[in-house]
């Protein structure tokens, strides 16, 4: 596990590599920039504080600063790191192919020629990522809030939970350029442990200033490895003339 992440960050001395994530890192800072002058723009015009307030004026004021203050910082984490994620993956999507036979031309020169993937099947399946991104983890909203007083609860639900979307997700943009997607599912559930324990490695760089920029090159290259790595001494399936 650490082998495959070890060589995804050697990987980055790669110019190839490396000006893809630059791409991706400019391309994502500048839609993030401009999606979060949009929102402060909206919630300010939309005034929810004196709205919140008027709806809930027969609460006692402290339970209602206590209320406030929670979801503020619920809000603040969750608009922050959620859309930034959500246009850094979307952004990404245009590009991921591309880095795994990067990545596999570095490490793994014999293989043969990958069918690949085209951008339109990137970016659909990197929408329909973000759309469970958001639906699970707004489902998981109250176990959250409830993590806000037991220590740990929201931690660890928060890397289990996404731990799983990001290692499937990853998974399915490596093993799909070589596997049929009934192999390619087979093969994500029989590494179901390692899979996961990887996506909760790429959440956890996701909520780190700075390595989030790194984020989706490094994942997909962190992946490749881990995928290959647990096929090796097997034939490789679907090449290009396959």
């Amino acid at each position: 596990m650490f082998s495959a992440l070890t060589k995804a960050f050697g990987d980055l001395r790669d110019k190839r590599l490396m000006a893809t994530l630059i791409a991706i890192a400019l391309w994502s800072l500048g839609l993030y920039i401009a999606i979060m002058i949009a929102m402060f723009w909206g919630l300010g015009a939309a005034d929810l504080g004196a709205w919140a307030e008027n709806q809930l004026s027969w609460l006692p004021a402290e339970l209602i600063n206590i209320v406030a203050t929670l979801v503020a910082i619920l809000a603040f984490v969750a608009l922050f790191w959620f859309s930034f994620i959500i246009v850094a993956q979307n952004v990404a999507a245009f590009y991921l192919d591309g880095v795994v036979e990067r990545v596999e031309a570095i490490d793994y020169p014999g293989l043969p020629k990958a069918r690949g993937s085209s951008i339109a099947n990137d970016v659909t399946a990197m929408i329909r990522f973000t759309g469970v991104l958001l639906v699970l983890n707004v489902a998981a909203l109250p176990f959250y809030i409830l993590g806000l007083f037991i220590p740990f609860v929201t931690i660890a639900i928060f890397y289990l939970l996404n731990g799983y979307l990001f290692g499937r997700e990853y998974a399915e943009v490596v093993a799909l350029r070589r596997l049929p997607q009934k192999e390619a599912r087979a093969w994500r559930k029989a590494n179901g442990t390692r899979v996961w324990m990887a996506g909760a490695l790429i959440a956890f760089a996701m909520t780190i200033p700075v390595l989030n920029f790194l984020g989706p090159v490094v994942a997909a290259a962190f992946m490749t490895h881990i995928y290959h790595s647990s096929r090796r001494g097997r034939p490789v399936d679907n090449s290009a003339s396959g």
